[in-house]
């Protein structure tokens, strides 16, 4: 079948490519059921909204604790609640982070390997394509100091 008469890939066929991996899908199967809980603890208390829910609490909290003498001013009970809440957060975003630092791992030796296999398939391109123009009669001269340069490893 030649270039022109291929079928066009759809978005899914491009994106489901079977060279590329999935890296949020094998993320998610190296996660323990406990890991996945603390992740969604802490995506949810980094969302805007847990703010906006604790600023609430703590002033329904304040307001109720004055007007009914219930946990007056210093407000100990609410200091203790909060320092316990936060020391449990604390643990919970520590293990948040170092999923995350797993799954940006993986992504980058996928990552890594997508663009080996891309600049190897362009070193290829360019080879074919030279040797197109060579058994066309076209002078490359002048082209292949450039393509050499570009092909070498790159020096740091």
């Amino acid at each position: 079948m030649n270039v022109a008469q291929s079928p066009l890939l759809t978005a899914e066929q491009v994106e489901n490519h079977p060279l590329v991996d999935d890296v949020n899908a094998m993320h998610r199967e190296q996660l323990s059921p406990i890991e996945r809980t603390c992740k969604k603890i802490a995506d949810a208390t980094g969302a805007p909204i847990a703010l906006i829910l604790a600023i609430i609490i703590q002033v329904v909290w304040v307001a109720t604790g004055m007007i009914m003498k219930w946990d007056p001013f210093p407000f100990v009970f609410l200091l203790t609640v909060s320092n316990i809440i936060q020391l449990i957060l604390i643990f919970v975003i520590a293990v948040a982070q170092r999923q995350q630092s797993q799954h940006d791992e993986i992504r980058a030796e996928a990552d890594h390997d997508s663009i080996s296999r891309l600049l190897y398939h362009q070193q290829l391109q360019d080879q074919i394509l030279l040797r197109l123009a060579e058994r066309n009669g076209v002078d490359v001269s002048d082209l292949e100091s450039t393509v050499r340069t570009l092909l070498s490893p790159a020096t740091a």
